[in-house]
């Protein structure tokens, strides 16, 4: 039996924290409980990682930082056969954005 003292040191207080209340099927629950038990954490603190990670996941780049750059890179230098000096020659821009007027 672990004593109030211990228990006590397990718990967590949080700045902001709010209690949420789950009805899980008793398989799920089981599944849960066991999960947690192998990563060696309570299942209240693998459900709070699990979902803060999940969160983060879904969160668009832009949210992140990321530079258009960053999120782009992949596509850079992606295409081939077009002219090397597209940017810096001036005769690839006649009549660009002539279609506006």
């Amino acid at each position: 039996m672990i004593s109030n003292q211990v228990a006590a040191d397990r718990r967590v207080d949080w700045p902001h924290e709010h209690t949420s209340t789950l009805q899980l099927p008793n398989g799920l629950k089981d599944q849960l409980t066991l999960t947690a038990r192998r990563f060696g954490k309570t299942p209240a603190r693998f459900v709070r990682e699990t979902l803060e990670n999940r969160l983060k996941a879904t969160q668009p780049h832009a949210a992140c930082g990321s530079t258009l750059y960053e999120l782009s890179r992949d596509l850079c230098g992606s295409t081939h056969g077009g002219p090397r000096d597209l940017a810096a020659n001036k005769k690839h821009l006649a009549g660009y954005g002539s279609w506006k007027r």
